[in-house]
């Protein structure tokens, strides 16, 4: 696959995370919407209190690299998803492989941060 637009690749980080959020036994959650209120209630319990410290994108990316949710972890599989989403060229240089790396917490975040539900 090659690189697309973030129109494309983002919606499939989206459920890629969503995928990974459960309810507080661990079970599947039946709908995305309910997937997005736990994912925000958890944020909301687990780093609130950071957010008014650190700012909700750089809380949410500390939440995230501290193994919240059961997402991609290692360098090589963070990279391997960006190139099977669309988000970078197949064969990354050295360079965009350490770029990948090393924004990819905060990249997460914004892909969270982007489902909030505005009231």
């Amino acid at each position: 696959m090659t690189k697309v637009h973030h129109t494309i690749y983002k919606p499939r980080y989206e459920a890629y995370i969503l995928d990974h959020v459960t309810d507080y036994n661990g079970d599947e959650l039946p709908t995305k919407e309910a997937k997005v209120e736990r994912l925000f209630e958890r944020i909301e319990s687990e780093c609130g209190w950071n957010v008014e410290r650190i700012g909700k994108q750089a809380a949410v990316a500390e939440w995230l690299s501290g193994l919240a949710l059961n997402i991609d972890c290692y360098y090589c599989d963070i990279v391997e998803m960006a190139v099977r989403f669309g988000s970078i060229d197949p064969n990354p240089t050295e360079k965009m492989f350490d770029k990948v790396c090393d924004n990819y917490w905060k990249f997460m975040a914004n892909v969270i941060l982007g489902m909030e539900v505005k009231s």
